[in-house]
């Protein structure tokens, strides 16, 4: 029997028994192991509060991002990481400049470019803030970004992604109607390089949790996109503004799209920022799952954000899916021991998640060449739900020599050719 992962042991997870109806289903997005978990399951107390004030080590090491500045009321802050985007970053800078909302700083933090960066962001003016470090990751340049914010409202925007021009009003609109609530995230549509669209509504796509929890069972309807903001357009007018608590769904893997999200700074300063040791990938999940720890969430469930795909030089592209489904994998094992046997999250429900998790990275190790390492996960993650699906195959696959995976692979492509 393969060793089980030792924070499951103190937590009482351990595959003492395992529940045989739950099946695997493959998903489109991200993690491909997901399943859809009933509301009931979820639960409304939440999780991570108690976690949070438990772990303050962690916490204080997150605090780097604090910002220096005093927060000027009704400011947003909208903070873009970028790293040698000369060429591109002008659609993400104007997009924030035309909002409706005209109370807007935007930090540009500067990730060590070696481009024209510095001198193009120059020409915008007073408006646009432009501060640099030296290469450091993602996590990092976000961080020194917000150090300079000097927002009531801190928003993020990748260097290659781009608003409508109704995006802050509405969410701003949301947390001051919602004074409980401290983040608030949207939906999303593809483009390509060359602006086309994609899909409409990607966030679904992409994020494969949403196969898991149903945002519409978790979270009230509490509002519509048109009383938010008249800006939106008129097709989007009715679409439903919910609110509820995030932290136990989050748990369950990732609903949040970065450059969809504005919150409230205070929150940031007492969940801390990004973790810097997820330098480059998958940094973003594990702070959500803090962030969310801290009260209600308001998802605005129409698209705000025109988020690129396809390009050689995101993050999300293929090469770097290994370093993201390590890091899901750290978010997992640092905060799932907090969802301990008295917690509502029910013991089946986290072993599941575990597993999703070791059967991604152990998918993503194969891929990338790393048999043995790869073999090690997938068998924890059948260890810990032992059900005949792909992880059967893929554990075969890291077993199998070389030569007979590309006799078998050439076999299927004359096959379905």
């Amino acid at each position: 029997m393969p060793q089980t992962p030792c924070f499951l042991w103190r937590t009482g997870l351990a595959p003492s028994a395992f529940d045989p109806a739950n099946t695997y289903a493959s998903s489109k997005a991200c993690c491909p192991f997901a399943h859809h978990v009933p509301p009931d399951e979820i639960g409304p107390t939440p999780v991570l509060r108690r976690l949070v004030s438990e772990q303050p080590q962690q916490l204080q090491d997150a605090l780097v991002a604090k910002p220096e500045h005093e927060a000027v009321p009704g400011l947003v802050s909208v903070v873009i990481p970028t790293h040698n985007r000369a060429k591109i970053i002008s659609r993400a800078i104007e997009s924030a400049l035309n909002q409706a909302y005209n109370s807007i700083q935007i930090v540009i933090a500067d990730d060590g470019s070696t481009d024209d960066t510095q001198k193009l962001v120059a020409a915008y003016g007073p408006r646009v803030t432009y501060v640099r470090q030296a290469n450091a990751g993602v996590s990092a340049a976000r961080n020194f970004g917000m150090r300079h914010a000097r927002g009531e409202f801190i928003a993020f925007l990748d260097s290659d992604d781009s608003w409508q021009p109704w995006k802050i009003e509405a969410q701003v609109t949301a947390l001051l109607r919602h004074p409980d609530a401290g983040i608030a995230w949207t939906d999303m549509s593809a483009i390509d390089d060359s602006g086309r669209l994609i899909c409409a509504r990607h966030l679904r796509v992409m994020y494969a949790a949403y196969t898991k929890v149903l945002i519409e069972e978790v979270l009230d309807q509490v509002d519509t996109t048109g009383e938010l903001s008249p800006a939106a357009p008129p097709e989007y007018s009715a679409n439903a503004v919910r609110k509820g608590d995030l932290s136990r769904a989050i748990l369950l893997g990732n609903l949040i799209h970065t450059s969809t999200v504005l919150f409230r700074r205070s929150w940031l300063e007492r969940t801390g920022g990004f973790d810097e040791s997820f330098a480059r990938a998958g940094e973003d999940y594990e702070f959500y799952i803090r962030l969310c720890s801290a009260g209600p969430a308001v998802f605005i469930d129409t698209p705000s954000t025109y988020y690129r795909v396809g390009a050689a030089d995101q993050l999300t592209r293929p090469a770097m899916m290994l370093e993201i489904a390590r890091n899901n994998l750290r978010a997992v094992e640092k905060w799932l021991p907090g969802a301990a046997p008295d917690a509502v999250l029910v013991p089946h429900m986290l072993r599941r998640r575990v597993s999703e998790s070791l059967g991604w990275v152990g998918e993503t190790e194969l891929e990338a060449g790393y048999r043995w390492a790869a073999s090690r996960r997938l068998l924890h993650s059948l260890a810990l739900r032992p059900t005949l699906d792909r992880r059967v195959l893929l554990l075969v696959r890291c077993v199998l020599p070389s030569k007979a995976v590309d006799t078998l692979r050439n076999l299927r492509s004359g096959i379905f050719r």
